[in-house]
């Protein structure tokens, strides 16, 4: 038996938890995004959060959430966040869960809202007025002019069009593939059968009855993965396509030099992994641990050196007496920015430049990514 949708309209307040919501856009980890002409504002988890891994209800749900600024009465509500299967923060399902299986479409994600004026318009997950967001709704006018979302659920669709390619080749598709749906006052989540009078593309539902089958399905050519709905718990998670992993790394650009080189210029690490694939973000960390922690331990041990090499010198030692104390010393330049003052970090980082093929899924394994001892 079907659940009847509940139709009333929430406050902002009645979906997420007042304070920790001002906690986290407090803390960078949601931010809020105004209507270019309209009193309406969408909340989104940031670039900080997503590389920081700070998952919360509120974050999760900051997913491109509307809002009426007037009456703080959330207009629209897509899908919370959801993880790769085997991800930190991904639920922990039945093997034998029956599960609804749908394609994991390769475009942006697009949320139908209610337009003040009259009608209704696309927003992408963090934007009104994005050139997706733009594209979406004059597709979403032009060609399905007479569509409404049924009451009570925001209708959510894949903006695929040739100019927003990410890896997958879609043809010459232009076009709103819809996903599924939200109730807006519970959260519950439906897939694209919620929404039987959608007028366009609809997502592709695969046979895979259990959770276990969609784990053992083989992965299907030009295709990303397939997102996995449990409909006794209402979670749902990824499973994204090796390959497809292969491919989105190589039109990224993404390997650990790439990584080092943001960290060395004073690049923004959290803007890099944003738009990322989950599966890469560990990835991510690790280089720059292992980067951050040979860096660290080569301080200490040139900072060792010196104060050894400085306790042999006679009182009242001159630099040429130290420079003859390190004349043959694998560290000598590193050892006279130390008795100068200056910070020996920037060479070091230099000297950990990692080899350019080091990629994530590139091989089997993942080998570490510190190159010869600087």
């Amino acid at each position: 038996m079907t659940t009847p949708v509940r139709t009333s309209t929430p406050r902002l307040t009645d979906v997420l938890d007042a304070t920790a919501l001002a906690d986290a856009l407090a803390a960078g980890h949601v931010r809020v995004q105004r209507h270019p002409e309209h009193p309406l504002s969408i909340y989104n988890y940031t670039e900080a959060c997503t590389y920081g891994q700070f998952w919360t209800p509120v974050t999760t749900t900051c997913r491109g959430l509307i809002v009426d600024d007037r009456t703080e009465m959330v207009l629209a509500r897509p899908f919370a966040k959801f993880f790769n299967h085997d991800q930190p923060g991904a639920p922990t399902l039945r093997i034998d869960a029956p599960v609804t299986v749908t394609d994991k479409a390769d475009g942006s994600l697009g949320i139908l809202y209610p337009d003040p004026e009259g009608g209704f318009a696309v927003a992408t997950r963090g934007s009104f007025a994005s050139t997706q967001a733009e594209h979406a709704t004059a597709v979403l006018r032009n060609r399905y002019p007479d569509f409404a979302p049924p009451a009570g659920l925001t209708v959510l669709v894949e903006i695929v069009y040739p100019a927003n390619r990410i890896v997958l080749d879609y043809g010459g598709l232009d076009d709103l593939v819809l996903l599924g749906a939200v109730e807006i006052a519970s959260g519950r989540t439906h897939g694209p059968e919620a929404v039987s009078d959608w007028p366009g593309p609809v997502v592709d539902q695969l046979d895979h009855a259990t959770f276990a089958e969609a784990l053992a399905a083989p992965p299907r050519d030009n295709r990303e993965g397939l997102v996995v709905h449990c409909r006794e718990t209402d979670q749902r998670v990824k499973i994204k396509y090796a390959d497809y992993l292969r491919l989105h790394r190589l039109v990224t650009g993404l390997t650990a030099r790439s990584v080092w080189d943001v960290l060395v210029n004073g690049g923004d690490l959290a803007a890099l992994v944003e738009p990322l694939p989950d599966e890469f973000h560990t990835w991510v960390r690790e280089v720059v641990a292992t980067l951050t922690a040979t860096v660290e331990e080569r301080v200490v041990e040139i900072e060792t050196a010196y104060q050894e090499i400085v306790a042999a010198l006679p009182e009242g030692w001159t630099r040429r007496e130290f420079a003859q104390a390190v004349h043959q010393h694998p560290d000598r330049g590193q050892l006279f920015l130390r008795l100068d003052g200056k910070d020996v970090r920037p060479l070091l980082w230099q000297r950990v430049r990692p080899a350019p093929e080091w990629t994530p899924y590139s091989s089997t394994s993942r080998p570490d990514p510190t190159p010869t001892r600087p």
